[in-house]
Parts: structure tokens; C-alpha cells; sequence
């Protein structure tokens, strides 16, 4: 159990260096898209990375306050109970889309603290919302496409593991 545990371990510190690498990548050719000059790569992972870290902490804090209230919402309607399922996940989505715009409004402000022009100046914050969104909808699509390519991977596997059992 140690052994698989090891594991899981390996595997998420390798998807979070690969993660923090392609997201240096994407933010890198966001700004260049947006305005027309490519700043540090290092510089780019520093604010993926820093981004990455308030945003996390906004999701626990989103998460436990709407976890709050899915719990008071399912206990009000315990009478019914897919009316307290129905509200558990309406929390649930709340709280994705408060973690998403909070996200955006966070790697905006890094975006615009860290990467300036050649010349020095800033970004600016309403251009840096723009990369940022541009970012993110970048990093939403890569996300929905590898998530697609292993579940096909995971499938065919399963599919070889079943023959193989002669099922």
C-alpha cells in the first residue's frame, strides 16, 4: 500500500512540473499574442507558479465556505432528498465558477506585477485580464483535450486487461 502510495506521489509531482512548464509555455505565447512582444519563460512560470498558489488557497477558502452552505442547504431540505443533492451540487458548481473568475482576476494581477515590456513599463491591468482570459481558455481546451486522450488511453487499456483475462 506504501508502494502505491509512492506512486500516486511520483505521478502528482510530475504532472505539476509538467503542468507549471506548459502553463509557462501557454502564458509566454498569450502575452506575445496579445501584446506583440515574448517575455522570459522563467518569468512566465514564476507567475503560473505564484498564481497557481493564491488560487489554490482561494479554492480552500471558496470551498469551505460553500461547503458551509451545501451543508445547511441539504439539512433545510432533508425532508426531500433530491432536493439536498440538487442543492449540494448547485454549491458545487458555485464554487467552480467563484474558483474560475477568482483565478483569472489573480493571474491578471501576477501577470501585470511580474511581466513588463521591454522597455519597462507595465502591461496594464485590463490588458493583463485579457492574457489572462486568453490563458485560460488556452488551458481549459489542453485540459479538456489530454483528459479525452487518457481517458481513450485508460479505456484501451482496460479493453487489453479484459481480453487478456480471456473476458
Amino acid at each position: 500500500m506504501a508502494a502505491l502510495g509512492g506512486m500516486i506521489l511520483v505521478v502528482a509531482l510530475v504532472a505539476f512540473v509538467l503542468g507549471l512548464l506548459i502553463g509557462g509555455l501557454v502564458l509566454k505565447f498569450s502575452v506575445r499574442l496579445i501584446e506583440s512582444f515574448s517575455p522570459g519563460y522563467g518569468k512566465s512560470v514564476l507567475v503560473v507558479f505564484l498564481a497557481g498558489v493564491v488560487g489554490f488557497v482561494i479554492n480552500i477558502i471558496v470551498a469551505m465556505v460553500m461547503g458551509v452552505g451545501a451543508t445547511a442547504a441539504s439539512q433545510a431540505a432533508s425532508a426531500d432528498p433530491t432536493m439536498a443533492g440538487a442543492g449540494a451540487m448547485m454549491a458545487s458548481l458555485g464554487a467552480s465558477a467563484i474558483s474560475l473568475v477568482a483565478s483569472l482576476f489573480v493571474s491578471a494581477f501576477f501577470i501585470n506585477l511580474i511581466i513588463k515590456h521591454p522597455d519597462g513599463r507595465a502591461i496594464g491591468y485590463g490588458r493583463s485580464c485579457l492574457v489572462a482570459l486568453l490563458y485560460l481558455v488556452v488551458m481549459v481546451v489542453i485540459a479538456i483535450v489530454a483528459s479525452i486522450g487518457l481517458g481513450i488511453l485508460m479505456a484501451m487499456l482496460g479493453l487489453g486487461a479484459a481480453s487478456m483475462m480471456g473476458g
